[in-house]
Formats: C-alpha cells, structure tokens, sequence
C-alpha cells in the first residue's frame, strides 16, 4: 500500500524506542500519534520515518494525535503524579524495598501503571489492594532494570551530556570487565560506573574499534623490522598506530595497516613454530 509507512516512535512513559507500521503519509516527525498496545491507548511521539522490519510490533494506529488526547495525556500525567505520591506513601508504611520511578496512566484510563526497581521480588499485593481501594483503578506493577530506571528518569552522565540510554538507546548491550582491558583503560570498574551503578553503555559503542586487538603483537614482545629488532610499547586505538623502541631507546610508530606490509602479527605462544597445525596431526593420530 502506497499511502501508508513505518514510522519511528518513542514512547513517553518509559522513553523506548519502536517501530509502528501501517501509519499515513501526512505523519511527519516531531508529531504525536495514538495507538493501541497492550497497555491501552498511548500517545507517542514520532521521530522520523523507518524501515519495514521482519519482526513487526504489535501497535495499532489509530489516529494523529487531537487536541482532546494532548489535553488527556496532561490530565493524566498530573493525576499520575499524585497517585505516585501516594503510592511511595503507602509503599514506606507497608516497610516495601522499592523505588517507585514513575506512574503512567494511558488515554483511556483503563488502568495505572507504577514503574519501580527493586534488588530483589517485591511482595506488594498489599500494596496494590489499597492502592485499589484509594484511587478507583485497576494498578498494575512494573519492575524494571536499574538502566532501564534512568532513561524513564533521565539523568546526566559524567561526560556532562544527557546519558545515552535516555537519549538515543533502544537496546542495552552487554558491558563487562574486559571491555576495560580491550581498550586499554585502566582496571577499576568504579571510574567506569554510570548513574545506574552499571558500567557505562558507551564502553561498548567502540569494541568493534578494538577488535584488531587480536591480530597485533602483545605488548613487551619482540618483532624484527626491517632486520632490526623492535619492543612493542603501546597501541593507539584512536589514531590506529602501533607504537615500538629500538634497541637504543628510539620510540617509532607505524599505522595498523602498515603491519601487514611488514610481516608483523600476533606472535603465538609457541614463537609461531605451527604449534597449531602440529597439535591437530597428534590428535588425529590419537584419535586414530
């Protein structure tokens, strides 16, 4: 169908990232439009059009954005904040081990949702029960992840930028310890915490810069250029360049794509005898 596209949307409880198919030509970025999903009717900001995906999301069109569900969704964030008040209230009296984040009501009122992160299972049907009772709406409890917590709340990293999960992220990636080691930064997680308490997601944006890691020779290992030998310094990831000393003290850099035209690799552990290629004949012969 010609008349219709895919669209890119953010949602404005949570600040996700999806996809809408099926939406009209004249929607164009920056406007809001409703839609039908599994919470309810929502109002969604629309970032740009998108590309058709094999995995389509279960949102249903339903209109441009009127003024009637403009002024809807503020009466609802306002009534949103006051059943939030009550339910940290309720929540400290009943002793429960939470941080309540956010309650979102959809356009149609069908229900209210409080966003929370907690360490641990959170028995709150107590909570809910008066909750019920207090505000005449059905309560529905979401936990969520401690990143997932700062982009719905939004906050600033240490670089003095908007975090980046709140600002463009729709998936968070896997960060670990040895992203540290790849990239040559130093051994001490803390100086790498995000406001989530994580480490940071931007720690992950660049791996694929330090993938060539494993084809240059190690640091402190010997390489012969040009008949002479050198001592492996340093490595630039950046600027992409290798740094070496000679034998007299001299320090010489070379760019990542110069080591192929030298002859210069990753040294394996056995002094690149083909260690390897004699260790698979054993096992052939073993195993017959």
């Amino acid at each position: 169908m010609d008349n219709i596209k895919t669209v890119r949307i953010r949602f404005l409880d949570t600040h996700k990232f999806s996809e809408v198919d099926n939406v009209p030509l004249n929607v164009k970025k920056g406007e809001f439009i409703t839609l039908e999903t599994e919470k309810g009717q929502e109002l969604v900001l629309v970032l740009g059009n998108s590309i058709p995906s094999e995995e389509s999301s279960n949102y249903k069109f339903l209109r441009k954005a009127t003024t009637e569900d403009v002024i809807t969704f503020d009466k609802n964030e306002e009534e949103a904040e006051k059943a939030l008040e009550i339910c940290k209230e309720l929540a400290s009296e009943l002793g429960l081990k939470m941080n309540l984040l956010k309650a979102y009501i959809p356009l149609d009122k069908n229900k209210i949702i409080f966003y929370y992160t907690s360490d641990g299972r959170v028995d709150f049907r107590e909570l809910v029960k008066q909750l019920a009772k207090r505000l005449k709406r059905r309560i529905e409890m979401r936990q969520v992840g401690v990143r997932d917590g700062v982009q719905i709340g939004g906050a600033i990293g240490i670089c003095g930028n908007e975090c980046c999960c709140s600002l463009f992220m729709d998936k968070f990636q896997t960060v670990n310890v040895e992203m540290l080691e790849e990239q040559n930064l130093p051994p001490t997680p803390t100086k790498f915490t995000g406001v989530c308490g994580r480490l940071m997601c931007c720690l992950a944006f660049e791996k694929e810069n330090y993938s060539i890691r494993k084809d240059l020779p190690e640091i402190g290992s010997i390489v012969e250029i040009n008949g002479k030998k050198y001592t492996v310094k340093n490595y630039d990831f950046i600027k992409e360049k290798i740094y070496f000393e000679n034998e007299t003290g001299i320090e010489e850099s070379y760019s990542f794509d110069e080591l192929d035209k030298l002859g210069i690799g990753k040294k394996s552990a056995c002094g690149g005898c083909n260690g390897c290629s004699i260790k698979n004949e054993m096992l052939e012969e073993v195993n017959g």
